[in-house]
This record gives C-alpha cells, structure tokens and sequence, in this order.
C-alpha cells in the first residue's frame, strides 16, 4: 500500500491520541470523587481504546486469489497461495517488529485449550494444508494462526484475517461464529472467471449481511484474465449481481488483477501497480476504515466518558452539600436510607424475574417455532435428492474398491443436503425467527427503560434525603443520559460489557431509540444460530452409522447403484432430522437466550451499583469528616477545582466529537 494512502490513518490516530488523554484527564476527576466502579470502567475503556484495531476480513470461495490479494495488499509475498484446500484455519496479518508466527489450538473435545505454539515462518503451509491422508473434516487440531509482520499498514493499527474458501460448511460456521460480529470490514474474494455464482449471493445474502454488514466490499479478480473485447461485458454483469448487495452500489464493486499488482510491488513497476486497480481499493478502504469505522471508534466509547461525566457532575453538588452538614446528622440520614434501599434491593429482584420468566417464555416461544421448523425439512429430502446429479459414483469394477467410492458419496450428497438446510434455515432465520425476536424485544426494552427510571428516580429521592441538595439540570449540564443507559453504564458500559460490541452496533435506549438497539441486538442473537444446523449432519458421523448398522458391507454386496445410496442417504437424513427435531428447536431458543441473558445480568449489576453508591458515597464523606475540619475545607476546594476542571474535558470531548461526527 502506498505511503501516501496512510494519511487518513494517521489522522485518525491523532484523534485517538486526544481521546485517550481526555480519558485519562477524567480518570482523576473520578478518583478524587471516589467513584471507584465509575473509574474502574474508564479506565478499561482507555485499554480498549488502545488496544482496538481495524480488523478486515478476506473471504471467498477456494481459487478465487484470495491469498495473492492480500500479498497485493501487504506489498510482499507473505501468505503462501495454496494449491490444495485448506483446513477451517484462520491467518490473522498483525503488527510485529519481528516475524514470527503464533498457532493457536483448538479446544479439544473436553474443552481444554493448549497454549499457542511459536513456529517457523517457512513451515506455515505445513499446518494449514490439508494433507492427503488426512480427512478435512476430522484432521484440524489449529483454531488460527497468528502472523506478526513489520507492515506499515498493520504497523497503522490494521489487522489482515485471512479465512479459507467458503466452499465448506464448517468454514463457513467458524468465520461467521467467531469473526462476523467483531470485524470492520469485508472484503469479498472473486473471480471475474466465473463470476458471482449462487453459492457465493448465497453466503452474501443469507450469512454476512443478516449479520449486519451492509458495506461489503466486492473484489472482482483475475479481470486481466478476461479477453478486452468482453471486460466490459463482465463489469456490466458483475455490477448487476453485486451492487444491489452492498450499501454504496458500484462503488464498492471492484475489478482488479491482484497478481499485477503484488508483481508490480515486488519489481517497484507503479504503472503496473495502477493499471492492476488495486489502489482504488486501497484508497476506498482506507476512507472507509479510518472514517466511518474510525468514527464509530471514537464515537461509541465517547458516549461512555460522557456518562461518566454526567455521573461526575451529579456526585460534586451531592459530596458538596454533604461535606458541609453535621456528622452525625449525616450518619443518621444514612440510617435512615437504610429501609428505602431495602426496598430497592427487592425491586432489583423483581426485574431480575421479570427478565427471567421473559427468557422463560421467549424460549418456549422459538424452541416450538424450531422444532415445527425441523419436522417440516425431512419431506423435503426426498425431493432435493431427486434433484441431485452426484459427481461421485460407484463403479463395483474399479480396482479402488467399493468403500472408498461409497465414501465419498455419502460425503458428497450429505454435504449437499446440509447445504438445502442451511438455506433453508437462514431463509427461516430472517422470515420467521428474527420479527418473533424483535416484537418481544421492543417491549421488553420499553418495559426496561420505565422501570429504570422509576428505580433511578428512586435512587436520586434518597440521595436528595441525605445530601439535602436536589441536583438541577444546571448541575449535570446540558447533557441528558436515559434511565437504562445510566444503569448499564454503572453495569460497566455498553461497550466493555459486549452487548452492543461488533460489526455496526449503535448505542442503546432512548437517546438513540429502540429501532437501533434492536439493529444492534438482533445480528448478535441469530448470529451463532448456524452452528447447530449440521451437527450431527457431516459425513462423519452419519457414515459411521450406516456401517454400524451394516448398510455400507450390504450395499457392496448387492452390488447398489449410485442412485440406491443417494436414496439411503436421503433416508437416514431424514430419519435423523425427524428423530432431533426436538433437540435442534431447543438448541436454538438456548442460543437465541445468550445475548438475552447478558442484557439480564448488566441491568442487575447496574441497578445493584446504583444503590450500592449510595452508601459508598456517604461512607466516603464521613471518613472526610473524620479528618477534621481543615480537611474538609481543602475538599470543598477541592470540588470546585473539580467542577472547573470537568467543564474544560466536557468541552474538549464536545468538539472533538463535531470534529469527528463531521463528513469527510
């Protein structure tokens, strides 16, 4: 990538710079108020900030160029392209002075997790090569690879995710449950040799953009491939597939020779560099990258800091009126908070259950709608089998032998049929599952936000009746933070908690409206939904069944046809999908329930600090007092030192955020 393409980049980091300071400058106001969980989660909030990347996922089907393209990208022949297939190994490219490589294992079978093992650069392609005795599905012991480079554009905070060819469902599984929710940006992999083929709209309409990526960028490679007289041709086409499926249209379509453009790197040929189209993309990713996901950078954790200012600004005039009445009157008062607390304790209880027995009812809800969808699938196996013509067959005259042969048809046509269900599911995902979610949510959420503004309410009365001092709007400023949004940020934030972490989320409650925090909830609730759509469905398992049963040595003997074990297969899948309808519908409402539960648990913790600040603060002021009076004046200087200096951040934050809110 060209030196000059980093600037956006580096302006973006000097913004983070400013940030970061500002963070840190309120750190210290917090801790002066001894607001110990309010600096706690700022303070986690710097690392994030700190630590947070750009990350760009590159995906596509095998024998696209996906590997020459990030070489294009990195400047060098880094990635090995492969000629075989690889195993479901993911390659993260990140910043590192000196090259090494990280290969991290998978969990084994009884959840155990190994720690990662330092290899040789050159030995890479021994570890992510499917090797041919081993089986693709059973031989991966890695989870991914750690690659760490001396690259200027990782060295600028962007990360390189480097997944497999999506030709295979548990390819497909593990990039959507482990990367979809978390990355910036997708760059999606073709060939201009065959281009946009229904299994490549699929995984783009039916897994990345349910899952909130609407601005996938499209990289039409191998254009210098294709005959001059019909390149145009082939961007009309690819532009009529892909740009309805992207947010900026033909914008985000590109047509590229990613060979030309690395080879151009590596001999320093920049003629050869521009014609290959690469830079366009460079320069379109970086806008994208350091702008609008820059922004969100930026912007989310800042709504975090504001909250804590507007928290700050609330405890000055409370500490202030406190430090100023008679010790023990003001021990008394506490004393006498003690039964309204209580009674807020069981309050907090009773929005616990009332989220819990919504769990309860939502999980009845889709186990149903899940089971009814299963038990709807097998009387559709029979007519996808008819409809399947098998690259594989059995010929009882090959000197191969006729297990072996058997084998890979099993494997083939339940692979096949696996596919029909995934669609099939994804398609019921989106129609049915996603509007049950959403309706229950919103008033769940509606319910929610009136509930915590009574009990904030509440909180800030009690308060009032120990400080003596009712906190206006001149005290907390100009600055309003909704009821929900107050107790999830005392929960420890709504970044930092996860819930609203991820590819395209918003902030929550009613400063920005329930319609978004639903955008931002459901992609995290339906994401991990696909993982129990082919257990139990591979090959793998369903093979060793049949030859338990004896069905395999039966089929060799009476000399089947292709067509008779497609049948069989059809048979037993169906049989297995009948037989777990059950199961799978529960699988799903317990993974719909996940994300849910975490919203559970934050609103209990932040309620449960809300009234658990009542007492630190008072308990905080008294052993003031017990210093002496000379220490409690230096205190009430203190506070307005404090006020004088939360007005110069509040105002800083304020116009970096114009700054950084303002288009491009």
């Amino acid at each position: 990538m060209n030196q000059a393409i980093y600037q956006q980049y580096e302006a973006f980091q000097e913004k983070r710079k400013t940030f970061v300071s500002l963070i840190r400058e309120i750190q210290g106001v917090l801790n002066a108020l001894d607001m110990t969980d309010v600096e706690n989660t700022v303070k986690q909030l710097e690392t994030l900030v700190l630590s947070d990347s750009f990350k760009v996922l590159v995906i596509g089907e095998f024998k696209r160029g996906k590997s020459t393209f990030i070489n294009a990208m990195l400047g060098d022949e880094i990635l090995p392209a492969y000629a075989r297939p690889c195993t479901a190994i993911i390659n993260e490219v990140k910043w590192g002075e000196d090259r090494r490589v990280l290969l991290h294992y998978a969990k084994t079978e009884d959840g155990q997790q190994l720690p990662p093992q330092e290899v040789a650069v050159e030995q890479l392609e021994e570890y992510v090569v499917i090797q041919d005795d081993v089986s693709e599905l059973h031989g991966n012991r890695y989870d991914r690879v750690e690659l760490f480079w001396p690259l200027n554009l990782c060295k600028n905070g962007v990360e390189i995710i480097d997944s497999p060819g999506l030709n295979e469902h548990d390819i497909r599984q593990k990039v959507t449950m482990d990367y979809l929710s978390r990355v910036d940006a997708i760059l999606f992999i073709l060939s201009c040799e065959a281009l946009a083929s229904k299994s490549e709209l699929d995984v783009i309409d039916n897994i990345l953009k349910p899952t909130g990526h609407e601005d996938i960028f499209f990289i039409c490679n191998r254009f210098n491939m294709i005959r001059a007289k019909e390149q145009e041709d082939v961007k009309k086409y690819g532009i009529s597939r892909l740009a309805s499926r992207t947010k900026r249209g033909a914008e985000r379509v590109f047509f590229i020779s990613a060979l030309d453009a690395l080879e151009g790197q590596i001999e320093n040929d920049q003629e050869r560099i521009v014609k290959s189209g690469m830079v366009q993309v460079e320069q379109e990713l970086e806008k994208f990258l350091a702008n609008e996901r820059g922004k969100i950078k930026i912007l989310r954790p800042a709504r975090e800091v504001q909250a804590a200012i507007y928290a700050a600004r609330r405890t000055i005039p409370e500490r202030e009126s406190m430090l100023k009445i008679n010790l023990k009157t003001l021990e008394a008062r506490l004393e006498g908070a003690k039964e309204p607390l209580l009674r807020l304790e069981t309050e907090q209880k009773q929005i616990f259950n009332r989220i819990n027995n919504f769990c309860d009812d939502l999980r009845i809800t889709v186990s149903t709608e899940g089971c009814s969808f299963y038990r709807s699938l097998p009387e559709k196996v029979n007519e996808w089998i008819k409809k399947l013509d098998t690259k594989d067959s059995v010929n009882l005259m090959s000197f191969e032998g006729a297990k072996p042969q058997i084998e890979r048809l099993v494997q083939e046509v339940v692979t096949y049929l696996s596919g029909q269900i995934e669609n099939e599911f994804l398609a019921w995902q989106s129609n049915t599952l996603q509007p049950i979610i959403s309706q229950r949510l919103e008033i769940l959420l509606q319910e929610l936000d009136e509930r915590a503004e009574s009990f904030v309410g509440k909180i800030d009365d009690i308060k009032f009746h120990i400080s003596g001092n009712f906190v206006t709007a001149d005290d907390v400023g100009h600055r309003k933070v909704g009821a929900l949004e107050r107790v999830l940020s005392a929960a420890g934030g709504l970044v930092l908690g996860g819930i609203f972490l991820g590819g395209g989320m918003a902030a929550i409650g009613a400063t920005f409206g329930y319609q978004e925090m639903l955008k931002s909830i459901i992609p995290q609730l339906v994401l991990g939904l696909g993982t129990f759509i082919l257990v139990g469905f591979n090959p793998w398992v369903l093979f060793p069944i049949m030859a338990g049963g004896g069905l395999v040595q039966g089929l060799i003997t009476s000399k089947a046809t292709t067509n008779k074990v497609k049948e069989e297969v059809g048979k037993r899948f169906a049989a297995l999908l009948r037989d777990t309808a059950q199961q799978r519908g529960n699988e799903v409402a317990d993974a719909v329930l996940v994300k849910v539960r975490e919203i559970q648990e934050a609103v209990d913790q932040g309620l449960g600090k809300e009234i658990q600040s009542v007492s630190e603060q008072v308990n905080s002021i008294v052993a003031e007092k017990q210093k002496g009076q000379a220490n409690v004046d230096q205190k009430l200087r203190q506070l307005d030192s404090l006020r004088r200096e939360i007005d110069v951040i509040d105002a800083e934050l304020d116009a970096l955020i114009v700054d950084i809110a303002m288009p491009s």
